[in-house]
């Protein structure tokens, strides 16, 4: 190798190097920054597991949505993914959540939960009243009757008391919030983008 090529050679590899080197800072994880350690871990059974934290009502987790499904595409097999409606002691958030519950219980979750957000947030549909709920949800098959006795139930009840523990033991104070293997908290703010955020996601459920 003569001395030109090596030098530029070496050069180059410096130039790597340095890139690696920058590549590596950035995505360093640093507690209290980009994500924070809660103060007693929520108990997953031994399971990777990412829960977001959401609320119907939110414009910032209506947006987040066309990122999550591109998330879901690459999440890991062993990765368990799951929403679940922040519970704050306000009448509207635990209505939202009675709505999100009753949907899971009739088993259209899956199939209703894109159409409310975009009823909410872009066709502003009237979806205020447990009336105008029951009618919403019979375009999924759901007559009125079985839907208006399911957002009434004690069954939904107990579903939105776990919810409102898990939103004070996951330490939610805004959403969208991102909870990695029931130790770590997430969100857009903290990582600086959407897709910074998802990059945080994938090394804290490896960590």
């Amino acid at each position: 190798m003569n001395r030109r090529l090596f030098l530029s050679t070496l050069a180059a590899t410096s130039l790597v190097g340095t890139s690696n080197l920058a590549q590596a800072a950035e995505f360093e994880l640093i507690d209290g920054v980009q994500y924070k350690t809660l103060k007693k871990p929520v108990d997953t059974e031994g399971k990777k597991t990412v829960i977001e934290v959401f609320g119907y009502t939110c414009p910032h987790c209506y947006h987040l949505e066309p990122s999550i499904h591109e998330w879901l595409k690459t999440k890991p097999e062993d990765v368990h993914f799951e929403r679940m409606p922040v519970v704050f002691n306000h009448p509207n958030w635990i209505y939202m959540a009675r709505v999100f519950f009753t949907a899971k219980r009739l088993g259209v979750l899956e199939k209703s939960h894109s159409d409310f957000f975009h009823a909410i947030h872009r066709d502003k549909t009237d979806v205020f009243t447990p009336e105008a709920l029951a009618k919403f949800f019979t375009r999924f098959g759901v007559e009125e009757k079985d839907f208006l006795d399911m957002f009434k139930s004690f069954v939904v009840d107990g579903d939105i008391k776990k919810a409102a523990k898990l939103t004070r033991q996951y330490e939610v104070e805004g959403v969208p919030a991102i909870i990695i293997n029931g130790k770590y908290l997430t969100d857009v703010p903290m990582a600086k983008g959407k897709k910074e955020m998802w990059t945080v996601v994938d090394e804290l459920i490896q960590k």
